[in-house]
């Protein structure tokens, strides 16, 4: 589906006039969007056509909205009770802030020729840093954990840092437009697919890319079936199963879990989400890894 932000339809003019209106304003007359067209020089079927896309262009906002379990807020005008004010919601007046970016990436990756597809000048902000302008060259588009982010390089060598791909969350850049002032440099999605296979995460650990032939030991029945039933990464596999407590004859014991993965701080963070009812048997270093994380927090809370 089209994402409701891109095209020149008469549709997504009014989201794009809509949305901005809605950004910059607490309360925007809906009346005020048919503005964007000059109906002083429309009539007959071509005006009817415009106001349907009016009504369309609201809908697809709302709907936008509801997918992230918001609503527009709507109230009747002090002024002239028949017209109907409209807000973004009063806790996020950029709501729909990652479909306008998301919508000039696809269109920055969607043409099949190379020659056609374009280069974005973003404006974006690190985290806990200044907001800084830059030229990228979209490859690849992908959802980790519920955040949307868009893979690709910057057009200046020295802001990759070393590294092969950048990966970039869409909430944090700012601005998006298409360039056509640097020629595009060509990506491919395949090689990025391959390049996450073996993460956990947004990004792979390019200090140190190597697979981790991880086993982990279960002590809760439930963890267990449920890092089974809904595996974090797809290379999870059972070495040993769970065996239930039988009262008075054999206490519960131990179940054991393979996962092949780079070690990324993401992979910590799943490994001390589930506290005590995991452990890390093997490799070493990772285990060791964890034992101090562990014996920090528990510094931390003595007192």
């Amino acid at each position: 589906m089209a994402n409701i932000f891109q095209g020149m339809s008469m549709a997504a003019q009014c989201v794009r006039a809509w949305d901005e209106q809605l950004r910059s304003s607490e309360w925007v007359d809906t009346d005020v969007f048919a503005e964007i067209f000059d109906f002083r020089n429309i009539n007959g079927k071509l005006e009817a056509a415009y106001r349907k896309a009016i009504i369309k262009a609201k809908n697809a906002i709302v709907n936008a909205l509801a997918q992230q379990g918001m609503c527009l807020r709507e109230k009747r005008s002090p002024i002239d009770s028949r017209k109907v004010l409209t807000a973004y919601p009063d806790y996020n007046k950029d709501p729909l802030h990652n479909l306008r970016i998301m919508a000039v990436v696809e269109d920055a990756l969607k043409k099949k020729s190379v020659k056609k597809k374009s280069a974005v000048r973003l404006t974006y902000s690190p985290s806990y840093r200044d907001p800084k302008e830059h030229i990228f060259h979209p490859h690849y588009m992908r959802v980790y954990n519920g955040r949307q982010y868009v893979y690709g390089i910057y057009e200046r060598e020295e802001e990759n840092k070393g590294r092969p791909f950048v990966a970039l969350p869409l909430d944090r850049i700012d601005n998006a437009s298409l360039t056509r002032e640097v020629e595009y440099r060509q990506g491919d999605a395949k090689y990025y697919e391959q390049q996450m296979r073996d993460i956990m995460g947004a990004s792979p650990n390019f200090k140190d890319p190597r697979v981790l032939d991880i086993v982990l030991r279960t002590h809760n029945q439930t963890i267990h079936k449920l890092l089974l039933t809904k595996p974090y990464h797809h290379s999870i596999r059972e070495i040993k199963p769970f065996t239930d407590e039988l009262p008075g004859i054999a206490p519960a014991q131990p179940g054991e879990l393979t996962i092949h993965v780079q070690h990324t701080r993401e992979l910590d963070n799943w490994i001390l989400h589930y506290g005590a009812g995991i452990e890390i048997i093997s490799p070493k270093e990772l285990r060791t890894h964890i034992a101090q994380i562990i014996d920090d927090m528990n510094k931390r809370y003595k007192d």
